[in-house]
Protein backbone atom coordinates (compact mmCIF):
# COMPACT_ATOMS: atom_id res chain seq x y z
CA UNK A 1 0.00 0.00 0.00
CA UNK A 2 1.49 3.17 -1.05
CA UNK A 3 2.31 5.41 1.69
CA UNK A 4 0.27 8.82 2.51
CA UNK A 5 1.61 11.98 1.55
CA UNK A 6 3.66 13.66 4.33
CA UNK A 7 1.86 16.96 4.33
CA UNK A 8 -0.15 19.05 1.84
CA UNK A 9 2.81 20.56 0.00
CA UNK A 10 4.39 17.26 -0.93
CA UNK A 11 0.97 15.66 -2.36
CA UNK A 12 1.20 17.03 -6.15
CA UNK A 13 4.50 15.10 -6.42
CA UNK A 14 3.11 11.87 -4.73
CA UNK A 15 2.15 8.90 -6.90
CA UNK A 16 -1.67 8.92 -6.28
CA UNK A 17 -2.40 11.34 -3.93
CA UNK A 18 -5.90 10.97 -5.00
CA UNK A 19 -7.89 8.98 -1.94
CA UNK A 20 -5.62 10.94 0.38
CA UNK A 21 -7.45 14.23 -0.88
CA UNK A 22 -10.64 12.40 -0.32
CA UNK A 23 -10.12 11.81 3.06
CA UNK A 24 -9.30 14.73 4.19
CA UNK A 25 -12.31 16.40 2.82
CA UNK A 26 -13.75 14.06 4.90
CA UNK A 27 -12.27 13.90 7.91
CA UNK A 28 -10.16 17.32 8.22
CA UNK A 29 -11.53 19.93 5.67
CA UNK A 30 -10.13 22.82 7.65
CA UNK A 31 -7.26 22.55 9.96
CA UNK A 32 -3.86 24.36 10.80
CA UNK A 33 -0.95 21.89 10.08
CA UNK A 34 1.37 22.96 13.03
CA UNK A 35 4.40 22.29 11.34
CA UNK A 36 4.07 24.13 8.30
CA UNK A 37 2.55 26.74 10.50
CA UNK A 38 0.09 27.22 8.23
CA UNK A 39 -4.02 26.07 7.40
CA UNK A 40 -4.73 23.35 4.94
CA UNK A 41 -8.31 23.75 3.26
CA UNK A 42 -9.70 20.81 1.25
CA UNK A 43 -13.71 21.20 1.82
CA UNK A 44 -14.68 21.95 -1.56
CA UNK A 45 -17.41 24.49 -0.01
CA UNK A 46 -15.06 25.97 2.12
CA UNK A 47 -12.10 26.28 -0.85
CA UNK A 48 -14.99 28.08 -2.89
CA UNK A 49 -15.49 30.79 -0.14
CA UNK A 50 -12.11 31.02 0.72
CA UNK A 51 -11.28 31.66 -3.20
CA UNK A 52 -13.96 34.20 -3.23
CA UNK A 53 -12.86 36.21 0.03
CA UNK A 54 -11.07 39.36 -0.98
CA UNK A 55 -9.87 39.76 2.44
CA UNK A 56 -7.51 36.74 1.50
CA UNK A 57 -4.83 37.74 -0.06
CA UNK A 58 -2.54 36.09 -2.84
CA UNK A 59 0.64 37.75 -1.00
CA UNK A 60 1.31 38.53 2.42
CA UNK A 61 0.38 42.37 2.98
CA UNK A 62 3.80 42.95 4.94
CA UNK A 63 5.90 41.20 1.71
CA UNK A 64 4.58 41.88 -1.70
CA UNK A 65 7.03 40.93 -3.53
CA UNK A 66 9.37 38.38 -2.07
CA UNK A 67 12.58 39.33 0.27
CA UNK A 68 15.04 37.38 -2.47
CA UNK A 69 13.57 39.34 -5.16
CA UNK A 70 13.63 42.91 -4.05
CA UNK A 71 15.25 45.64 -5.34
CA UNK A 72 16.17 43.02 -8.68
CA UNK A 73 14.36 43.29 -11.97
CA UNK A 74 12.71 40.32 -11.82
CA UNK A 75 11.15 41.72 -8.25
CA UNK A 76 10.32 44.69 -10.33
CA UNK A 77 8.33 42.41 -12.80
CA UNK A 78 6.78 40.40 -10.29
CA UNK A 79 5.57 43.22 -8.72
CA UNK A 80 3.52 44.09 -12.14
CA UNK A 81 1.91 40.98 -12.19
CA UNK A 82 -2.23 40.98 -11.80
CA UNK A 83 -2.10 37.70 -10.50
CA UNK A 84 0.16 38.31 -7.60
CA UNK A 85 -1.69 41.76 -6.47
CA UNK A 86 -5.06 42.57 -5.00
CA UNK A 87 -7.48 45.66 -4.75
CA UNK A 88 -7.51 48.52 -6.69
CA UNK A 89 -4.39 47.32 -9.11
CA UNK A 90 -5.78 44.23 -9.58
CA UNK A 91 -9.54 45.40 -10.20
CA UNK A 92 -8.12 48.02 -12.90
CA UNK A 93 -5.46 45.75 -14.48
CA UNK A 94 -7.30 42.06 -14.68
CA UNK A 95 -10.20 43.12 -17.34
CA UNK A 96 -7.02 43.64 -19.83
CA UNK A 97 -5.66 39.90 -18.98
CA UNK A 98 -8.82 38.70 -19.85
CA UNK A 99 -9.05 40.51 -22.99
CA UNK A 100 -5.74 39.54 -23.93
CA UNK A 101 -6.52 35.96 -23.04
CA UNK A 102 -10.10 35.83 -24.58
CA UNK A 103 -8.62 37.55 -28.14
CA UNK A 104 -7.21 34.31 -29.52
CA UNK A 105 -10.02 32.06 -31.64
CA UNK A 106 -9.22 28.38 -30.62
CA UNK A 107 -8.27 27.54 -34.41
CA UNK A 108 -5.65 30.18 -33.78
CA UNK A 109 -4.53 28.35 -30.47
CA UNK A 110 -4.64 24.86 -31.73
CA UNK A 111 -1.98 26.43 -35.26
CA UNK A 112 0.25 27.63 -32.63
CA UNK A 113 0.30 24.72 -30.20
CA UNK A 114 0.81 22.25 -33.60
CA UNK A 115 3.80 24.37 -34.73
CA UNK A 116 5.45 24.68 -31.36
CA UNK A 117 5.39 20.87 -31.24
CA UNK A 118 6.38 19.87 -35.01
CA UNK A 119 9.41 22.41 -33.91
CA UNK A 120 10.38 20.77 -30.64
CA UNK A 121 9.25 17.01 -30.54
CA UNK A 122 12.29 16.13 -33.01
CA UNK A 123 15.42 18.34 -30.92
CA UNK A 124 14.02 18.22 -26.82
CA UNK A 125 13.84 15.63 -24.49
CA UNK A 126 10.51 14.27 -23.42
CA UNK A 127 10.59 16.49 -20.36
CA UNK A 128 12.07 19.32 -21.76
CA UNK A 129 9.36 19.14 -24.40
CA UNK A 130 6.78 19.30 -21.98
CA UNK A 131 7.31 22.35 -20.17
CA UNK A 132 8.36 24.11 -24.42
CA UNK A 133 5.43 23.58 -26.43
CA UNK A 134 3.17 25.76 -24.02
CA UNK A 135 6.03 28.41 -23.41
CA UNK A 136 6.25 28.67 -27.71
CA UNK A 137 2.98 28.29 -28.35
CA UNK A 138 2.15 30.97 -26.22
CA UNK A 139 4.93 32.95 -27.80
CA UNK A 140 3.85 32.57 -31.21
CA UNK A 141 0.32 33.84 -30.75
CA UNK A 142 2.02 36.78 -29.01
CA UNK A 143 4.03 37.14 -32.34
CA UNK A 144 7.38 36.82 -31.20
CA UNK A 145 9.51 36.49 -33.95
CA UNK A 146 10.90 33.03 -35.36
CA UNK A 147 14.59 34.27 -35.03
CA UNK A 148 13.56 34.98 -30.81
CA UNK A 149 11.43 32.04 -29.89
CA UNK A 150 14.16 29.74 -28.44
CA UNK A 151 15.66 32.46 -26.58
CA UNK A 152 12.35 33.49 -25.46
CA UNK A 153 10.86 30.17 -24.22
CA UNK A 154 14.75 29.94 -22.28
CA UNK A 155 14.17 33.73 -21.00
CA UNK A 156 10.69 32.27 -19.64
CA UNK A 157 11.85 29.08 -18.42
CA UNK A 158 14.59 31.53 -16.03
CA UNK A 159 12.24 33.75 -14.92
CA UNK A 160 9.71 31.17 -13.72
CA UNK A 161 12.58 29.48 -11.96
CA UNK A 162 14.11 32.50 -10.53
CA UNK A 163 10.90 33.77 -8.85
CA UNK A 164 10.38 30.34 -7.24
CA UNK A 165 10.77 30.20 -3.30
CA UNK A 166 14.03 29.30 -2.81
CA UNK A 167 15.92 29.76 -5.91
CA UNK A 168 19.81 29.77 -5.73
CA UNK A 169 21.85 32.94 -6.13
CA UNK A 170 22.47 31.64 -9.56
CA UNK A 171 18.99 31.38 -10.31
CA UNK A 172 18.23 34.86 -9.66
CA UNK A 173 20.88 36.39 -11.70
CA UNK A 174 19.33 34.83 -14.67
CA UNK A 175 16.06 35.69 -13.62
CA UNK A 176 17.16 39.56 -13.71
CA UNK A 177 18.65 38.92 -17.38
CA UNK A 178 15.23 37.25 -18.46
CA UNK A 179 13.10 40.04 -16.76
CA UNK A 180 15.06 42.72 -18.35
CA UNK A 181 14.99 40.66 -22.15
CA UNK A 182 11.49 39.85 -21.85
CA UNK A 183 10.13 43.30 -20.87
CA UNK A 184 12.09 45.50 -23.28
CA UNK A 185 10.65 42.65 -25.93
CA UNK A 186 7.34 43.79 -25.00
CA UNK A 187 8.07 47.53 -24.45
CA UNK A 188 9.23 47.40 -28.27
CA UNK A 189 5.72 46.59 -29.13
CA UNK A 190 4.75 49.72 -27.39
CA UNK A 191 3.11 47.89 -24.55
CA UNK A 192 3.22 49.83 -20.79
CA UNK A 193 5.11 48.13 -18.31
CA UNK A 194 2.17 46.57 -16.60
CA UNK A 195 0.99 45.21 -19.82
CA UNK A 196 4.56 44.19 -20.90
CA UNK A 197 4.69 42.47 -17.63
CA UNK A 198 1.68 40.49 -18.02
CA UNK A 199 2.68 39.64 -21.74
CA UNK A 200 5.33 37.74 -20.02
CA UNK A 201 3.21 36.13 -17.45
CA UNK A 202 0.83 34.77 -20.28
CA UNK A 203 3.77 32.75 -21.05
CA UNK A 204 4.90 32.14 -17.60
CA UNK A 205 1.67 30.54 -16.56
CA UNK A 206 1.19 28.73 -19.69
CA UNK A 207 4.72 26.84 -18.40
CA UNK A 208 4.01 24.88 -15.60
CA UNK A 209 0.31 24.48 -15.67
CA UNK A 210 0.18 23.33 -19.63
CA UNK A 211 3.27 21.01 -18.81
CA UNK A 212 1.68 18.91 -16.51
CA UNK A 213 -1.58 18.92 -18.39
CA UNK A 214 0.07 17.83 -21.44
CA UNK A 215 2.13 15.22 -19.09
CA UNK A 216 -1.09 13.96 -17.41
CA UNK A 217 -2.51 13.48 -20.73
CA UNK A 218 0.06 11.71 -22.35
CA UNK A 219 0.34 9.30 -19.23
CA UNK A 220 -3.30 8.69 -19.62
CA UNK A 221 -2.68 7.46 -22.88
CA UNK A 222 0.29 5.32 -22.16
CA UNK A 223 -1.07 3.91 -19.12
CA UNK A 224 -5.41 3.28 -20.73
CA UNK A 225 -4.13 3.00 -24.34
CA UNK A 226 -7.45 4.95 -24.60
CA UNK A 227 -7.72 6.11 -28.76
CA UNK A 228 -10.49 8.69 -27.57
CA UNK A 229 -10.13 12.32 -28.93
CA UNK A 230 -7.51 14.30 -27.77
CA UNK A 231 -9.80 17.25 -26.57
CA UNK A 232 -11.38 14.53 -24.76
CA UNK A 233 -8.69 13.02 -22.97
CA UNK A 234 -7.10 16.78 -21.93
CA UNK A 235 -10.43 17.61 -20.38
CA UNK A 236 -11.01 14.42 -18.36
CA UNK A 237 -7.27 14.68 -17.65
CA UNK A 238 -7.92 18.15 -16.59
CA UNK A 239 -10.28 17.08 -13.61
CA UNK A 240 -8.98 13.71 -12.62
CA UNK A 241 -5.43 14.08 -12.68
CA UNK A 242 -4.87 17.70 -12.41
CA UNK A 243 -1.80 19.99 -13.23
CA UNK A 244 -2.54 22.53 -10.42
CA UNK A 245 -3.28 20.87 -7.08
CA UNK A 246 -3.30 23.92 -4.54
CA UNK A 247 -2.82 28.00 -4.11
CA UNK A 248 -1.92 29.79 -1.43
CA UNK A 249 -3.75 32.71 0.19
CA UNK A 250 -2.74 35.08 3.29
CA UNK A 251 -5.19 36.71 5.64
CA UNK A 252 -5.17 40.42 5.32
CA UNK A 253 -7.76 40.69 8.53
CA UNK A 254 -9.31 38.24 10.99
CA UNK A 255 -11.74 35.97 9.32
CA UNK A 256 -14.04 32.75 10.47
CA UNK A 257 -14.07 30.39 7.69
CA UNK A 258 -15.64 26.79 8.65
CA UNK A 259 -16.29 27.97 12.12
CA UNK A 260 -12.04 28.62 12.50
CA UNK A 261 -10.53 32.13 13.43
CA UNK A 262 -8.28 32.69 11.28
CA UNK A 263 -5.69 35.50 12.56
CA UNK A 264 -4.30 38.55 9.96
CA UNK A 265 -1.36 37.24 8.86
CA UNK A 266 -2.20 33.64 8.61
CA UNK A 267 -1.45 31.71 5.81
CA UNK A 268 -3.64 29.00 3.51
CA UNK A 269 -2.96 26.20 1.22
CA UNK A 270 -6.06 25.75 -0.60
CA UNK A 271 -6.48 22.00 -2.29
CA UNK A 272 -8.00 23.09 -5.61
CA UNK A 273 -8.81 19.55 -6.48
CA UNK A 274 -11.18 17.95 -7.84
CA UNK A 275 -13.61 20.74 -7.93
CA UNK A 276 -12.18 23.59 -9.27
CA UNK A 277 -8.43 22.67 -10.88
CA UNK A 278 -7.92 26.14 -12.62
CA UNK A 279 -9.30 28.71 -9.47
CA UNK A 280 -12.22 30.64 -8.66
CA UNK A 281 -13.27 34.16 -7.33
CA UNK A 282 -11.28 37.01 -8.74
CA UNK A 283 -7.91 35.25 -9.17
CA UNK A 284 -9.66 32.20 -11.33
CA UNK A 285 -7.61 31.42 -14.19
CA UNK A 286 -7.86 33.44 -17.38
CA UNK A 287 -6.18 30.91 -19.64
CA UNK A 288 -7.99 27.64 -18.74
CA UNK A 289 -9.66 27.67 -22.52
CA UNK A 290 -6.10 28.02 -24.10
CA UNK A 291 -4.57 25.36 -21.84
CA UNK A 292 -6.69 23.03 -22.87
CA UNK A 293 -6.50 23.76 -26.47
CA UNK A 294 -2.46 23.80 -26.49
CA UNK A 295 -2.75 20.34 -24.34
CA UNK A 296 -4.98 18.94 -27.00
CA UNK A 297 -3.63 20.33 -30.21
CA UNK A 298 -0.19 19.36 -28.70
CA UNK A 299 -1.41 15.47 -27.70
CA UNK A 300 -2.70 15.50 -31.10
CA UNK A 301 0.08 16.07 -33.04
CA UNK A 302 3.03 14.12 -30.96
CA UNK A 303 0.18 11.24 -31.59
CA UNK A 304 0.50 12.24 -35.25
CA UNK A 305 4.40 12.07 -35.48
CA UNK A 306 4.74 9.10 -33.79
CA UNK A 307 3.71 6.35 -31.16
CA UNK A 308 3.49 8.16 -27.84
CA UNK A 309 5.53 5.47 -26.56
CA UNK A 310 8.74 6.50 -28.74
CA UNK A 311 8.32 9.63 -27.51
CA UNK A 312 7.73 9.24 -23.94
CA UNK A 313 9.34 6.27 -21.63
CA UNK A 314 7.41 5.40 -18.18
CA UNK A 315 6.71 7.84 -15.53
CA UNK A 316 9.29 8.06 -13.14
CA UNK A 317 7.96 10.30 -10.56
CA UNK A 318 6.65 13.81 -10.53
CA UNK A 319 9.25 16.94 -10.22
CA UNK A 320 9.33 18.32 -6.35
CA UNK A 321 6.92 21.09 -6.97
CA UNK A 322 4.53 22.30 -4.37
CA UNK A 323 1.53 22.97 -6.30
CA UNK A 324 1.78 21.58 -9.79
CA UNK A 325 1.62 18.50 -10.35
CA UNK A 326 4.20 16.92 -13.81
CA UNK A 327 5.48 13.53 -14.42
CA UNK A 328 9.26 12.58 -15.13
CA UNK A 329 9.36 10.78 -17.88
CA UNK A 330 12.13 8.45 -18.53
CA UNK A 331 13.92 7.86 -22.47
CA UNK A 332 11.64 5.99 -24.20
CA UNK A 333 14.55 3.50 -25.08
CA UNK A 334 15.29 2.46 -21.51
CA UNK A 335 11.68 0.90 -22.05
CA UNK A 336 11.94 -0.49 -25.22
CA UNK A 337 15.51 -1.90 -24.79
CA UNK A 338 16.14 -5.51 -26.94
CA UNK A 339 16.21 -8.56 -24.57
Amino acid sequence: MEEAPLHVLAAPSHPDPYAWYARLRVSRPLFFDEPMKLWVVSGPYLVQQALNDVRLRVRPLEEPVPRALQGRPAGEVFALLVRMNDGDFHARHRPQVEAAASSWSAAAVAQAAEAATRDLAGRCDPNALLSAIPVQAMARLLGVPHAQRNATVDWVHAFVQGIAAGASAEALDRADVAAVALMEQGEREGLSRVDAANRIALMQQALDATAGLLGNAVRAVLVSGTDEDAGEIAARTAHQDPAVHNTRRFAATQIELGGERISAGDALVLVLVPACPFGAGPHACPGERIALQIASSALRTLQSLEPLSQIFGAVRGYRPLPNARIPVFGEPHLEQAPR
